[in-house]
């Protein structure tokens, strides 16, 4: 259960900032589809879209309340996967430059591609830390977890957790050029009938976000299956985004 504090603000306390609605839209490719979980899907490249939209301090400064819809169309075969969510999230610590957040929602999952076909509901948590450190340099550490709720098959839960060390190697007004790389690690019980450390993969990413809302990034991971009928494999990306806030 999620619980929400509202206190009235007291005298001499800072206002909150007004309401902001952000909408992103999200196109590009990839390898595949692939899961957290190490499986991979259909022979590629998957033309993979995502729309988020959402009003940020929407309660309380710095919290935020979203629903994103995202799909991966596999061009070989023509399959679609797709998955709705709707979400809350709220910073719960902050001290000096670091921060930490907390988010829970719930995620519908449509997978044509999984085994007979999934038809999920399902609980999604998360923590999220962030680190500003000297030189331009940052730390983001996240873990989620899922819990299935109603779905065809075998229902469990899943953790996964990934740290991602971010370089700024440019700003300025018009541009700005950031490198991300880090490992991560799917853990599983019962989820899908799956039990057990799953993967480790070492993710990197280049992400270029110009003035006016425009992002692009492209990224290549290697993972290493920590199961016998895992694959090891390496998995690339690009996509084109645009941000609209008002």
């Amino acid at each position: 259960m999620l619980v929400v504090a509202v206190s009235m603000p007291t005298q001499g306390a800072p206002p909150k900032p007004p309401a902001r609605w952000t909408t992103t839209l999200v196109t590009g490719l990839a390898d595949t589809f692939q899961l957290t979980l190490g499986g991979a899907f259909g022979n590629g490249p998957a033309w993979q879209s995502r729309i988020e939209s959402g009003l940020t301090n929407a309660w309380s400064q710095g919290d935020s309340v979203y629903v994103c819809l995202s799909e991966s169309l596999g061009l070989d075969p023509r399959r679609s996967d797709w998955q709705a969510n709707v979400e809350y999230r709220r910073p719960v610590w902050e001290q000096g430059r670091q921060q930490l957040a907390a988010l829970f929602g719930f995620q519908h999952w449509k997978f044509a591609n999984v085994k007979t076909g999934t038809n999920d509901w399902l609980t999604h948590e998360a923590l999220i830390y962030r680190a500003a450190l000297p030189r331009r340099l940052g730390v983001i550490a996240t873990s989620d977890s899922w819990t299935l709720l109603k779905s065809p098959l075998p229902k469990g839960s899943l953790l996964h957790t990934q740290v991602w060390v971010e370089h700024v190697l440019h700003k300025s007004e018009r541009v700005s050029v950031t490198f991300r790389h880090g490992p991560a690690h799917t853990y599983s019980w019962e989820f899908y009938g799956t039990n057990g450390h799953r993967v480790i993969r070492y993710q990197t990413l280049v992400a270029i976000t110009f003035r006016g809302g425009t992002r692009v990034e492209g990224g290549i991971r290697r993972q290493l299956g920590l199961q016998p009928s895992i694959p090891d494999n390496n998995f690339w990306q690009f996509s084109i985004a645009k941000v609209w806030s008002r």
